[in-house]
């Protein structure tokens, strides 16, 4: 996206009109924001200067390539992560095979992408949570893993233990995983021990202590509080650092029997927030290179009721799209194109999107 600075003509300000527009000078300091009332004092300061205003273009050539998963293929992978999870013969050389070509499958529609958009809670309802996050999860950490530079084994390796770190959870009885209200100390202790139970259902089989790591470490973190063994910063394998994230923000927007699932925007900021301390800074970083949370072409609603187009994305803003408002809060269309840039205007954010309109 390039930003320049056009020249207004002042006449266009009569007093006791609000301006639609954030107005700057030539050195691109704001003089007045859009929607402040034109008083005598402000058109005399307006009169005495030249007066620009920001426009914004999209630079198409050096757009990041993105992909969007189909539904029929994301529901493919899908229905083998069910039938890994349910099938008791788990450990067969048979049922890990699949699990590998599926694998395969997700490395392989996301390789040359350099970012992705999910509309991640779209098949929640359908599907079992569990299936769905450790999808989305896989997909994430896969993103990344290409992010940082992993190839062939390295990246392979990531994917499958992205995909299979909750395993464990086919231990845990559905009373307790699907409890509708808070755990108990005693029910989140039994929940503390999935990681554990997973990598004690694969250490017998041909997976890599890679993989393996990644099942018993997704919940250690940076700082040392997590669990099962509670360790710090490098002491942590990489790719359980990776997972980590990728399991945090998938949980942080899916609805769950005891709460809404956040905003995407609102769960990536408590990402950012937990960088240095829960989770490695430049592993937040790339995922924040990877992720695209408002993809162009999609229709947004903001907090304030106004609904429009997102036609850009700063890199590094990536929850603060640049918006063409097409409707005012009243849901009356607007004739003029009107930008808000979320990245200048913190009051407001984006309350939902709807992907039907992205390319």
């Amino acid at each position: 996206m390039i930003t320049h600075l056009e020249l207004l003509s002042t006449a266009a300000f009569k007093i006791g009109e609000f301006s639609t527009l954030d107005l700057f000078d030539k050195q691109g300091i704001l003089l007045l924001s859009k929607g402040k009332p034109i008083t005598p004092n402000i058109q005399e300061l307006l009169q005495g200067r030249q007066i620009y205003t920001l426009k914004y273009e999209l630079d198409k050539s050096q757009a990041p390539k993105t992909h969007k998963f189909s539904e029929s293929e994301y529901q493919d992978i899908v229905g083998y992560v069910r039938e890994v999870f349910e099938d008791t013969c788990l450990i067969s050389v048979e049922r890990l095979e699949k699990t590998f070509s599926v694998v395969d499958k997700i490395i392989h529609e996301l390789e040359g992408t350099y970012q992705v958009y999910l509309d991640l809670n779209k098949y929640r309802k359908f599907d079992n949570y569990t299936y769905i996050h450790s999808v989305n999860v896989a997909i994430l950490a896969t993103l990344i893993g290409l992010q940082i530079g992993f190839s062939g084994q390295t990246l392979r390796d990531l994917t499958i233990g992205a995909l299979l770190h909750d395993i464990g959870k086919r231990a845990i009885p559905s009373n307790i995983l699907n409890k509708p209200s808070n755990l108990t100390h005693d029910e989140l202790e039994i929940i503390k021990k999935h990681p554990v139970l997973g990598e004690e259902m694969l250490k017998n089989t041909n997976i890599s202590g890679k993989v393996l790591a990644i099942i018993r470490h997704h919940h250690e973190r940076w700082n040392g509080k997590g669990y099962p063994d509670a360790l710090r910063q490098s002491s942590i394998e990489l790719n359980a650092q990776i997972v980590a994230i990728s399991d945090v923000f998938d949980a942080l927007v899916s609805d769950r029997p005891y709460r809404k699932g956040l905003p995407p925007y609102h769960a990536l900021e408590l990402v950012i927030a937990g960088s240095s301390e829960e989770f490695n800074e430049g592993i937040v970083q790339n995922f924040l290179q990877c992720l695209v949370l408002y993809p162009q072409g999609s229709i947004v609603t903001l907090n304030t009721g106004e609904v429009g187009k997102v036609i850009g994305v700063q890199k590094d803003y990536p929850s603060r799209p640049l918006i063409r408002i097409l409707f005012d809060k009243y849901g009356n269309y607007l004739q003029d194109d009107q930008i808000c840039d979320l990245s200048l205007d913190l009051t407001k954010f984006v309350k939902s999107i709807d992907f039907r309109s992205v390319p």
